[in-house]
């Protein structure tokens, strides 16, 4: 009985690795797939699907390359700040990269053309309108309690989002421990040609 115990125990842990296994490699053809789309979408200059893809791929592989077309991205959507900081995520992932240097002036650059974009807006805007006297201004005293419901409804959203992420994290971590289809290389998930 107790070697009979020990037998269904034993296969239900080899058939939890392989679904594991096949659950990462899933993800990694889905990751790949995704990457294939924000190429395209980039070559054709759709760079908000490029960034979707790009960003659905790195989220699901965490391939620090992808950080990269995510910046290229961004630039195409006219976001130096956040393509900044996508380079920066990629040279915390990878500091030994021998690119580094052109890479944080390219951050550089892109922190600049971020404050020039911002004057810009700026002497764009319209003027203040004048303030309307006190005594015409209506104040509420607290928000309407739909308002705070929506609040609390957005927080209990993103606790419950981030409680996923971690769960997912720990899934990704526990199935890619495994060891399954070759890793991903710098051919494979790398820089397109022309955004260095």
């Amino acid at each position: 009985m107790r070697l009979l115990r020990l037998v269904t125990v034993l296969l239900t842990l080899i058939a939890a690795c392989g679904s594991a296994r096949a659950q990462a490699q899933s993800k990694e053809e889905r990751a790949r797939q995704l990457f294939n789309d924000g190429k395209q979408a980039y070559q054709a200059n759709d760079f908000q699907t490029a960034y979707d893809d790009f960003k659905e791929s790195y989220l699901l592989s965490h391939q620090p390359a992808l950080l990269y077309n995510i910046a290229s991205a961004l630039l195409g959507l006219k976001r130096p700040h956040e393509a900044a900081e996508a380079l920066r995520a990629y040279l915390r992932l990878q500091p030994l990269d021998p690119d580094a240097p052109a890479i944080n002036q390219r951050i550089q650059n892109l922190e600049e053309e971020q404050r020039l974009l911002d004057a810009e807006r700026a002497r764009n805007a319209p003027p203040p309108q004048p303030s309307t006297p006190a005594s015409n201004v209506l104040v509420a005293a607290a928000p309407p309690p739909a308002r705070a419901r929506h609040k609390t409804a957005i927080i209990v959203g993103v606790t419950i989002a981030a409680a996923v992420v971690v769960g997912v994290a720990v899934g990704l971590g526990v199935g890619l421990t495994q060891h399954g289809p070759e890793p991903y290389t710098a051919a494979t998930f790398g820089p397109m040609p022309g955004t260095r």
